[in-house]
């Protein structure tokens, strides 16, 4: 662990603020300016955005009851369309940025761009500590997400994949520091945003469900928590909606979306793929304007090892159960999992875009797998209580304590909810 006393931690501490301050600035500048692009090229929505622009702004005029400017644009939706196929979270973040900022291209994209540019601290965050392996596992993990080409360019649109990349960053970051409660409510967000985000709850569920640090009543108990906190979210995003339409109603329109979702678009839509196609980027998703075509593509340098690294590490916690730093490896595999159960349930169109999902996970996985691969296995907080010389993690203190006090284990080893 370093200390102030020792001069190398201002080394260390400098490596982990010029990586992370890098890789954040560099998505800044990449999305606002692929987002003044859009604006200079054509007075024209970019790709899906009408459907959650147009909505937004007729949630906040029909919902809320606030009257703004409507922003004369490339077209507009009917008059009771509300995008009902995804939850609201997602939309009630650009209508928000249309009160503070105002019903303009660049104002609805504001969000995703902010949100972008914080993932990269966000995940750095997660795995950050006062041992080196930690300064480096973060350093690591915010540079990988910097680097993916996906990140800026859905950060430079206002549709719903960049708010569900953030939350479910956010996710990451609270299960890796041990509050799994924060992390439901963050899973239960990201749901909120597109109902793809249930993957961030699935991932808690088998964390905790095969935890070996944990009693069996506690990992029960846990794991009920997390979904009611998580499913509480789900509905308290749509009390304002329910006020407008009635429960029963958003119940239907719940119902359909679930078959909305597992129904193929036309046949002579945009470019499709497969979750491992995307990773390869196998005919990717343009965004389009005026001519002028952005994709949506991966950095497979990135996601090809984090694939393989999340199969292992995943697999492992389902025999072993005894490493704690694991839960973007779930994640990822429970974000490539549901997609595939909704391409085999009939939806064969799925779009690249969906990708950004996977790029905050993605990145914590490379965080994991050095933070495995230097002997710690607990959370960041628990890695630096650790400062025997071989460096073991917590893992080793539990199994010690469990020689000298059988319940000893559970009592360190148990992150319940709150």
């Amino acid at each position: 662990m370093l200390s102030y006393a020792d001069r190398s931690w201002l080394l260390w501490v400098s490596i982990l603020l010029l990586s992370v301050a890098v890789s954040s600035i560099f998505v800044y500048y990449s999305a606002s300016g692929l987002a003044h692009l859009y604006e200079e090229l054509g007075k024209e929505y970019v790709s899906d955005e009408i459907y959650y622009v147009d909505t937004a702004r007729r949630i906040l005029q029909n919902v809320f009851k606030v009257d703004i400017d409507y922003w004369s644009y490339s077209g507009k939706t009917d008059e009771d369309y509300y995008n009902l196929e995804h939850p609201p979270l997602g939309k009630y973040i650009i209508a928000l940025s249309m009160l503070v900022c105002g019903d303009e291209p660049l104002c609805w994209r504001l969000p995703g761009i902010l949100e972008a540019s914080m993932i990269p601290v966000i995940i750095a965050l997660a795995y950050t500590g006062r041992r080196p392996p930690m300064i480096l596992a973060a350093s690591s993990a915010a540079m990988a997400a910097g680097s993916d080409y996906i990140l800026r360019t859905a950060g430079a649109v206002a549709m719903l994949d960049i708010h569900l990349a953030f939350f479910t960053a956010l996710t990451i970051l609270a299960a890796a520091r041990g509050r799994l409660g924060l992390a439901s409510i963050m899973a239960g967000a990201a749901a909120s945003v597109k109902m793809s985000g249930v993957a961030a709850v699935l991932a808690l569920i088998v964390y905790i469900a095969y935890a070996g640090w944990m009693s069996r009543r506690e990992r029960i108990r846990t794991v009920v928590k997390i979904v009611l906190i998580s499913l509480t979210v789900y509905i308290v995003m749509y009390v304002p909606l329910a006020s407008y339409f009635g429960p029963v109603e958003l119940v239907k329109e719940n119902i359909n979306a679930l078959k909305w979702h597992t129904t193929s678009r036309p046949a002579d839509g945009p470019p499709t793929s497969t979750p491992t196609g995307w990773i390869f980027n196998v005919n990717p998703f343009y965004y389009s304007v005026s001519g002028a075509l952005v994709s949506a593509r991966l950095n497979t340098l990135i996601h090809l090892p984090a694939l393989v690294a999340a199969l292992i590490i995943t697999m492992y916690h389902l025999d072993r159960g005894r490493e704690r730093m694991v839960f973007s490896s779930i994640l990822y595999m429970s974000i490539i999992i549901t997609y595939y159960l909704v391409f085999v349930m009939g939806n064969r169109t799925l779009y690249s875009f969906y990708a950004v999902q996977l790029t905050p996970a993605a990145a914590g996985v490379l965080a994991e797998i050095s933070l495995l691969a230097s002997g710690g296995s607990g959370t960041p907080k628990t890695l630096e209580g650790d400062q025997r010389p071989n460096g073991g993690g917590d893992g080793g203190s539990i199994r010690e304590a469990r020689a000298q006090d059988p319940g000893a284990g559970e009592a360190q080893g148990g992150a319940g909810v709150g």
